[in-house]
């Protein structure tokens, strides 16, 4: 939340100071060449793992981490971009940002997670980083001064890092002793999107717009489904600078085997961005 906090009390700030300092000589929009974006998410996120132990051939639970390991469900993370319009109507950019849900709980069902299983009584930590990387590509089959309708084209990257720590008692029958083991895996999934995009201008200092973008997952050894979904509204208050407020969606849903990982992923989020945004 500290992100985010410290990224709204500067925007509305801004939202108050900038309006008197509004140019007539803002860069037009869509004749930017470089465009780049720093500011704080707060996304709300629901996840499910499984993770498989391929060795001995058994298949892991379904886990939900709020649920069954206490995880946190709202996190907050600073979210930066990058585009380059190289041509009138072709652009290529990326956005980046990471996250880490952690949680604590005490088993009421034993759980297999990965080569390991958690009895239930036991005290289970787990921990679960992320890093999402879209990157794409836009061609604008429309562009006028006011709106600009593109298609797009790119890869959604997720880098997974999971690890779950457990600690339980367990009785025999010459007494009782502690026992701990834990379990991790790591995986990369750059996953294609095809969409749409269109932006709107309202005039040289407003503008608004919204993409989606969907592909089915069948190649490999990765097979699922993705869809994601934005919408924004930006203000420019001079020559080079810009604020935005956005609200963006994602789901991936996917069987997969990457690196150390093996076994199904399904998270998806919502939340709010708030941004400071340069354009030259």
């Amino acid at each position: 939340m500290r992100w985010f906090r410290l990224t709204l009390s500067s925007f509305l700030t801004a939202c108050v100071t900038f309006p008197a300092l509004a140019q007539s000589d803002v860069i037009k929009p869509g004749e930017e060449r470089f465009t780049l974006g720093l500011g704080a998410v707060l996304n709300s996120f629901g996840t499910n793992l499984r993770l498989d132990n391929s060795s001995q051939g058994q298949r892991g639970d379904n886990v939900n981490l709020k649920d069954d390991l206490g995880s946190d469900q709202d996190a907050s993370s600073f979210w930066t971009s990058a585009e380059w319009r190289f041509a009138s109507r072709h652009r290529i950019g990326f956005d980046y940002s990471q996250f880490k849900l952690t949680g604590t709980r005490t088993m009421t069902r034993e759980i297999i997670i990965g080569d390991e299983r958690f009895p239930a009584g036991a005290t289970v930590s787990s921990e679960l980083k992320l890093q999402i990387i879209p990157i794409a590509y836009s061609y604008s089959l429309i562009k006028t001064e006011k709106d600009e309708l593109a298609a797009t084209i790119g890869v959604h990257w997720s880098r997974l890092s999971f690890k779950a720590e457990g600690s339980a008692t367990l009785g025999t029958s010459t007494g009782t002793f502690d026992a701990s083991n834990d379990t991790s895996a790591k995986g990369n999934l750059p996953l294609p999107l095809i969409g749409l995009r269109y932006d709107h201008h309202f005039s040289q200092s407003w503008s608004a717009g919204l993409q989606s973008a969907f592909f089915p997952v069948r190649f490999g050894n990765v097979e699922g489904d993705v869809w994601s979904a934005r919408t924004y509204a930006e203000y420019r208050f001079s020559r080079h600078f810009g604020l935005g407020l956005a609200i963006e969606g994602f789901q991936i849903d996917v069987e997969a085997t990457q690196g150390s990982w093996q076994g199904g992923i399904d998270y998806r989020y919502w939340g709010p961005q708030l941004y400071l945004k340069s354009r030259f």
